[in-house]
């Protein structure tokens, strides 16, 4: 419709949360620019790092701003631009399944978590509304070791 204001697809709220390097200053760009980072078009724009794998739904990427503390941390984002994972067909599903052991086969990933960021992200904690998830993976736990910190959602 004319005149409506285009949506904002990064939310720098939930960067400022959790600092790592310059990320809130790439958000401030990225609404200045008014694009998805992550739609394919415009990822190299914004993100530094190669896509590792692609499929006919997703892109694999290692995570530019990884979470402190982490051995691993990839992207799984979107090809189309999906803000929720309720519109997702099944066979997309079946897609990152099969990207998602590739990644864990290849890199010799012995545990990991997967986390999808979906839907409004006032309640998610994402910073950028384009479907994605995040494959994390640390060190094997130690006497000594302590937590991977990752925000996720928000608590009363």
């Amino acid at each position: 419709m004319a005149g409506t204001p285009k949506k904002q697809q990064v939310d720098t709220k939930n960067a400022t949360i959790v600092k790592r390097g310059n990320y809130a200053h790439i958000l401030k760009k990225i609404i200045a620019d008014g694009l998805c980072p992550f739609c394919e078009k415009h990822l190299s724009t914004y993100h530094t790092e190669p896509i590792l794998y692609r499929s006919k739904y997703w892109l694999i990427t290692k995570n530019a701003w990884p979470y402190e503390g982490t051995k691993f941390h990839f992207l799984c984002i979107a090809i189309p631009h999906i803000e929720a994972t309720e519109h997702i067909p099944s066979l997309m599903w079946g897609d990152l399944l099969k990207l998602y052991g590739k990644l864990v086969k290849e890199h010799a990933i012995k545990g990991a978590t997967l986390i999808l960021r979906s839907g409004d992200t006032t309640y998610t904690g994402a910073s950028v509304n384009h479907l994605h998830g995040h494959i994390i993976s640390g060190s094997k736990r130690t006497r000594n070791s302590r937590k991977i910190e990752a925000l996720v959602g928000f608590k009363k």
